[in-house]
């Protein structure tokens, strides 16, 4: 039975619990020979690791996305909490709980029905196929539902893609509502497409990593050929809903620095881009302001992916 876990390790705490190894490098030590650096996780969060004795030995215990019995003591450096371990040992199926060590929301079930609600509204026929060709799939919509939206920072979770893909609906519908020259259903259907290609970009098991699928194309281009497989299923499917639709998810990155190839370049895309950018960057602000106010803190370390500290506005 697991006791311990990373949102309650304190600074001076003696570990001895299982978590799933998220990451490990060997790297040299100054005065010669190898240290060990890992991350460790549990579904309350990750903590770094660091074994300075036996390093390239005991790296090769254990793999990514093992469970490991890891028994150290917590420490403070450069105002982070980390392990320094003394020894890393890896579990047999049966030795862990898999509920410990990974979050799931306790809600998949009721978002995937609102989901689909919001789906069901879309008009077009031949959108329709499109959609409900993915969402009447049992086996794809399986792991849809049960994939997360990213590696860490939002929606990082099992059902993340999922929820992601709700708020965007919600978000899309205000957003028509307010501006009613956008055409509803293509801007649904990229809603449910855009990020499709993650069931095949990432692993979505124990330990979330990039595929060797995911490293060399990237999921805009492995949901892009996704949904051009679905439409090319789709017996007639018009030419210009088809690029409509692969626009949106080829340009949703929104800008060429940031990955897209395309940058938008219709009024649906160009709406797509911007709910998604506010739903991802306002999830994980939520994220690292939970995070801080459970360290008892006012402001967020520095986050170098976003060059700033996040305030949670606590203790005004």
């Amino acid at each position: 039975m697991k006791r311990q876990y990373v949102a309650n390790l304190q600074d001076g705490d003696t570990v001895n619990d299982y978590f799933v190894a998220a990451r490990k490098d060997l790297r040299d030590q100054q005065k010669g020979g190898k240290f060990l650096g890992m991350v460790f996780k549990d579904r309350t969060g990750e903590i770094g690791g660091i074994l300075w004795n036996n390093a390239v030995a005991a790296a090769r215990l254990f793999e990514l996305g093992d469970v490991v019995n890891v028994r150290g003591t917590i420490t403070s450096y450069q105002d982070r909490l980390q392990v320094r371990v003394d020894q890393v040992l890896p579990l047999r199926e049966g030795e862990y709980n898999l509920a410990d060590l990974i979050f799931q929301p306790d809600n998949t079930q009721e978002v995937s029905c609102k989901f689909r609600a919001i789906m069901e509204t879309i008009h077009n026929e031949w959108l329709r196929k499109l959609v409900f060709s993915v969402l009447d799939d049992t086996e794809f919509f399986a792991r849809f539902s049960s994939a997360a939206a990213g590696k860490k920072w939002h929606h990082a979770f099992r059902g993340g893609l999922l929820q992601h893909c709700y708020e965007l609906a919600q978000l899309a519908t205000a957003v028509c509502d307010i501006m009613p020259r956008i055409d509803r259903d293509v801007l649904l259907t990229g809603v449910l497409v855009h990020d499709i290609g993650k069931l095949d970009e990432m692993t979505h098991d124990l330990y979330v990593d990039y595929t060797t699928a995911g490293k060399l194309l990237g999921h805009l281009a492995i949901g892009a050929d996704l949904v051009q497989r679905k439409i090319d299923a789709i017996e007639g499917f018009p030419e210009m809903l088809r690029l409509q639709v692969l626009h949106c998810v080829w340009s949703h990155h929104g800008e060429l620095i940031n990955g897209s190839p395309v940058v938008p370049k219709t009024l649906e895309a160009l709406v797509l881009y911007h709910i998604d950018n506010l739903d991802a960057q306002a999830d994980a602000f939520m994220r690292i302001m939970d995070e801080t106010r459970d360290k008892g803190q006012v402001w967020s370390e520095y986050i170098q992916m976003i060059d700033r500290q996040v305030w949670t506005k606590e203790r005004l």
